[in-house]
């Protein structure tokens, strides 16, 4: 499902026009968590995340869920996005599985529903570096 192999980009870039819509999307679901798969490729060394995949799920105050198998084989999605209703981006338990299995860069979006609020994870729920352009 993910095409990306480990290791092949040193840098992660962000398109400033998804963090606007991450930021209003999170706002509009609250008090509801809102999930989707991030779109991206790898181009020049550098990942780049330009987009969202919305997938059919659920989605309440506790969490929010994503039916995967409805991903399409030749997706270019390369990890994920959700929100917490609460003002900790720290990963739950369900999420760092999550994390483990589908993609390599997932974004965490707590109140207040800002840049500021905005936590990037690799696969292993480790903290990672990444410029908005």
């Amino acid at each position: 499902m993910f095409g990306l192999k480990k290791n092949k980009f040193s840098q992660v870039h962000i398109d400033q026009e998804l963090i606007e819509e991450i930021i209003n999307i999170a706002k509009e679901f609250y008090p509801n968590e809102f999930s989707a798969m991030l779109q991206g490729k790898v181009e020049d060394n550098i990942l780049k995340i330009n987009g969202l995949i919305f997938l059919p799920g659920a989605a309440s105050e506790s969490g929010a869920v994503m039916e995967i198998f409805m991903m399409p084989m030749l997706s270019d999605a390369v990890g994920s996005v959700h929100s917490h209703p609460i003002y900790s981006a720290q990963p739950s338990a369900a999420d760092l599985q999550f994390f483990s299995k589908h993609g390599y860069f997932h974004i965490i979006i707590a109140q207040p529903y800002n840049k500021e609020s905005i936590r990037v994870y690799n696969s292993y729920g480790d903290l990672v570096n990444y410029t908005i352009i």
